[in-house]
Formats: C-alpha cells, sequence, structure tokens
C-alpha cells in the first residue's frame, strides 16, 4: 500500500506605491494559489518460479485526487505615505467592483484505476507479458467515465538458442507488443450543462423588467468517452564484438482515434458556438522508424572511448475528418487577431501550416498571393498546406573519450523537415513597421520597391525552415592522482571540470531559436511550430571542482 500526499500552496503580491510627483495612486493585488494530488495505491504481486518457468502476477487499483484552486482581490488608491500597501491593505480606499472585483477557480479531478499484470519466462529466452487496465475519470460523462486498455507483448532472446552459440551476436532479441492507451485530457466539468442569467424586458410584461430567468451556455454531452490509442512495436536489440558494438532498431504505428477535441458543432441549435465531443471517424496516425547505434571501446588500461547515435524517420497523417480544417494556431499582433495559423487536415500532418502562398512585390509595391482557386481574386480560398510543424527526421549522437586522467565528451541533436511560423516577424519586422518609426529589424528593409502602406496578413511569408543541429552540452574533466600530490590522507577523489550548454545552433532559421513552440491554441486544440516573443534559451557555461573525503 501507498499512500502519498503533494500539496503545493503560493501567495503573491504585486504592489504600486502611491507618489504625489509623478501623482500616482497606490494599488494592491494580491494572488493565492493552491495545487493538491492525493494519491492511494494498493497492490498484490506473486512469485512463482519452478525448473524453467518464471512467473509474475500483479493485481492492483489506485485513486487519485486533484485539486487547484486560485483566488485574487485587489484594492486602489492607497495614500502617500511610509507604509506600503502590502503590510496594510487596510488603507486602500477604493474597493468598487469596477477595478477590484475579486475572482477565483477550482477544479477538482478525480482518476481511479484497476490494473493487472502477468508475466511469463520459459528458459530466460521465450518471454511474454499481459496487461490491462479500466481507468476512470471524472471529466467524462456519466455514460462513458472508463476506458479498458489491453497491452500485449513477446519476446525471443534468439542469442540463448544452441545454433546460436557460435555467431557473431552477443546477445539478439526480438520483441513485439501491442497496446492501448487513452488521454483524458479535457477541460473539467465540460460534460456538464452550464446556466447563465437573463435579464432585461417583455412586451407583455407591463411593469417594464421582467423577473430575471435562465438559459443554457452549454447543454449537458454525457456520451464524451476516451480518446484512444493503439500502437504496435516490432523491435529488434543486439550486441556485437563482445558487448562493444550494441544496438536497436524499431518499427512503430501508432493510430489515435475517438479524437477529443472542441468543434463547430454540427447541429445548429445549440447554445455554444463550439462544443467538445469525441470527432466520429477521425483518426491521427503515427508511425515510423528509430534506429540506435552504439559503440564503446578501451584501447588499453589509459584509453578509452565512445560514439554513438540515434535517428527516427516519423510519419504523421490525419484521416477522415469531417471538417476541412480544424484550426489550432492563431496569430497574434496589430491586425492578425482572430486570424489562424495551421491546423487539422484531412491526409495532412498534424500541425500543416495551412496558409497563403506569398510571391513576392508586385509592379504596384504590394505583395502578391498565387490565385490558387483561379478566380482572379485572393481569399482564405486561396490557403494551402504548405509544410508541417512536425520535423520528418529527429536524430543525436555524441562522442567521449578519455585519456588516463582526463575525459571529454560531446553532444548533439538536431531535427529536419519541419517549418516555424515566425509571427514575431509577422508583427513587426515589415516595411511599414519602418515607415512609421517603429523598431523593427533589417527585414524592414528586404524589398526596396514595397510600398510603406503595404500590409503583413498571415501568409507564407513568414513560414521559414525550421531544421537545426544543436550542440547541446561539451564537457571536459580531470581526476587528480591523489596519491602523486600526497592528499590521499584527507581526499580520496578530485575532479575538476567544465561543461558548456548550448553553445551554437547550426539553422537557416533567423529568429533567436528553432526550438520553439508557443502555445497559441484555439480553443485548447494545441498549436504546433508558431514562433512568437519567445525567449532565447540560455548558454551556459559551468565549472566545477568535486572532492570525495
Amino acid at each position: 500500500m501507498n499512500f502519498g500526499i503533494d500539496n503545493a500552496t503560493s501567495t503573491r503580491d504585486l504592489q504600486s506605491l502611491a507618489s504625489a510627483i509623478p501623482a500616482r495612486t497606490g494599488r494592491l493585488e494580491s494572488y493565492f494559489n493552491t495545487n493538491r494530488s492525493t494519491l492511494i495505491e494498493n497492490y498484490l504481486t506473486y512469485l512463482l518460479k519452478k525448473g524453467d518457468h518464471d512467473i509474475s502476477v500483479l493485481a492492483g487499483h489506485s485513486y487519485q485526487e486533484f485539486f487547484i484552486q486560485g483566488r485574487s482581490y485587489s484594492i486602489n488608491n492607497f495614500p502617500v505615505g511610509s507604509i506600503e500597501p502590502i503590510y496594510n491593505p487596510g488603507i486602500g480606499q477604493e474597493l468598487t467592483l469596477a477595478l477590484n472585483r475579486p475572482s477565483g477557480y477550482a477544479y477538482k479531478n478525480e482518476q481511479q484505476s484497476f490494473f493487472g499484470r502477468a508475466t511469463y519466462q520459459y528458459k530466460n529466452k521465450y518471454l511474454a507479458t499481459a496487461n490491462f487496465r479500466a481507468d476512470g475519470s471524472s471529466k467524462f460523462g456519466d455514460n462513458n467515465k472508463y476506458g479498458y486498455f489491453p497491452s500485449f507483448s513477446l519476446g525471443w532472446k534468439i542469442s540463448e538458442e544452441s545454433f546460436m552459440q557460435n555467431s557473431i551476436f552477443d546477445n539478439l532479441k526480438l520483441r513485439a507488443g501491442w497496446g492501448r492507451t487513452g488521454n483524458q485530457e479535457i477541460l473539467s466539468k465540460i460534460t456538464q450543462p452550464l446556466f447563465t442569467t437573463l435579464g432585461g424586458t417583455y412586451p407583455l410584461y407591463l411593469s417594464g423588467t421582467y423577473p430575471a430567468s435562465y438559459t443554457y451556455v452549454r447543454l449537458a454531452n454525457p456520451d464524451i468517452q476516451w480518446e484512444v490509442s493503439d500502437q504496435t512495436d516490432v523491435g529488434l536489440d543486439f550486441s556485437l564484438l563482445q558487448g562493444a558494438l550494441t544496438g536497436t532498431v524499431d518499427y512503430f504505428n501508432k493510430k489515435s482515434s475517438n479524437i477529443l477535441l472542441q468543434v463547430t458543432p454540427a447541429d445548429p441549435v445549440q447554445p455554444s458556438a463550439e462544443v467538445w465531443t469525441n470527432v466520429k471517424d477521425m483518426e491521427i496516425t503515427n508511425k515510423g522508424l528509430e534506429v540506435e547505434l552504439n559503440y564503446r571501446k578501451k584501447i588499453n588500461k589509459d584509453i578509452s572511448f565512445g560514439i554513438g547515435g540515434n535517428v527516427a524517420v516519423i510519419n504523421n497523417k490525419v484521416t477522415n475528418s469531417p471538417y476541412s480544417v480544424i484550426p489550432s494556431g492563431s496569430a497574434s499582433g496589430s491586425g492578425l487577431t482572430s486570424a489562424t495559423i495551421n491546423g487539422y487536415i484531412n491526409n495532412q500532418p498534424i500541425g500543416t501550416f495551412y496558409l497563403l502562398e506569398y510571391i513576392g512585390i508586385g509592379t504596384d509595391s504590394l505583395s502578391k498571393y498565387r490565385d490558387a482557386d483561379k478566380d482572379g481574386i485572393i481569399t482564405d480560398k486561396d490557403r494551402q498546406t504548405l509544410g508541417t510543424a512536425l520535423p520528418k527526421y529527429t536524430y543525436a549522437f555524441y562522442g567521449n573519450v578519455a585519456y588516463r586522467g582526463f575525459d571529454f565528451s560531446v553532444n548533439f541533436n538536431g531535427v529536419s523537415g519541419n517549418k516555424i511560423y515566425d509571427n514575431t516577424a509577422n508583427t513587426s519586422f515589415y516595411k511599414a513597421k519602418l515607415a512609421k518609426s517603429v523598431n523593427t529589424t533589417a527585414a524592414g528593409s528586404d524589398n526596396l520597391n514595397e510600398s510603406n502602406n503595404n500590409s503583413a496578413p498571415v501568409s507564407s511569408r513568414f513560414l521559414k525552415n525550421g531544421s537545426y543541429l544543436r550542440l547541446n552540452n561539451l564537457s571536459i574533466g580531470y581526476n587528480l592522482n591523489v596519491k602523486s600530490l600526497g592528499i590521499s590522507r584527507w581526499a580520496s577523489a578530485v575532479r575538476i571540470s567544465a561543461t558548456g550548454q548550448n553553445l551554437f545552433v547550426f539553422t537557416d532559421y533567423d529568429g533567436y531559436d528553432p526550438e520553439v513552440n508557443t502555445d497559441r491554441n484555439i480553443g485548447s486544440v494545441s498549436s504546433y511550430g508558431i514562433d512568437y516573443l519567445s525567449y532565447p534559451k540560455a548558454r551556459s557555461f559551468v565549472f566545477g571542482l568535486n572532492v570525495t573525503f
């Protein structure tokens, strides 16, 4: 049995001091937040070993409650004096609801699971595992609170077979598995009805204002259920050269259905313009291949080294969506409000950019866009799929070497095949800003024949290559010989090291950092690959001295 409570509370005060010159009234805002999780787990395990057979059976139950609460208060018009508002809110003189309306929120979600697992090994070379979970969530309606998620896997240690005893492989294992998992990431209480009050006048109600009444803001939806993902994996693990060369090859195919999204309702008689639902027949497939290789060698007692890396090829696709586009990324900035950037589109990856294609500055010194439907005018119907925020390839590689007391290591990672929408440039880095004496960059004067009055709507003009190669980490260290230095009586080990993190990035992207994803979701539908006023990632240098006594 395991019981635990994780409780976090925070208090934040923001104050503006009152002053006579310049004339300014004081203000105090206070925020109180609570985040608490309570967990109870019970499980029982039975182990049996008999001859060549190993069996393990586990059954269990878990319950978890999440409570999140926030409250805020404020007060205005503090007199000029030596007492700061934070120390005596009572001297504030304005508590009108217009400026100081108290606010707050609270959510309580519960999850409950019943689970079981059975594993079997025969002669330590034939392996089987079966799992089953029944997961319940209070976020779903009465009809579908529980989802049922089985999984199975098989393994075969081929290198343990008699016909492999003289092979080049030290280890060779084939494995395969299938499993189902669930997603419950929706807002709390959205399956329940929501009401609001109505007031006003009624022609036949002679006294004028009629009594307040209530109407729906959201209808009940007890049929929302878990989003489901079925995944198949097939993999091969191997090692050769007495374990010096190791590797893994994995194929995966994940298909998600019952997709949870906030969409425009098909029924026009709805109190809300958008509703949460499981989109019927829509599927998102994510499949690919990942390969990993590592080589480690000790040449002699003084020298050793290691190199390795991995690469993954990923193919993502949306199919059977009843909507031409489900927007997932919105633009920000002057003149861009409500403009959409990317979304979910049939036969395209999630995060696909759906934009007007910018083809340059025309003879009228204004932006030109491709007339995709050939109707002679540029409208939203001319938007096209112009790449995705999801990378086609992800990769990483490393190297290390040690010589006596010295050691050196380096680590890189990167992606390719993806795009980034530079919403920051779309907002600030074009010629009209320069003409208005607003701070901008050299990009504002890239096109000398561009008109000072040329607008910058959402388009592929600001869609950029997001590929990069980053030097994540480089370190060098030296382990002192404490015996030679005559300090072994006081210290058993001394190490000096220097590490650099995020030292440089090779990329065509001219923003601060290509590894970025500003949250520009629309109706809680996650956005991808949008850069808007993102803070650059820090470059760090760390120097260390470690002494073991």
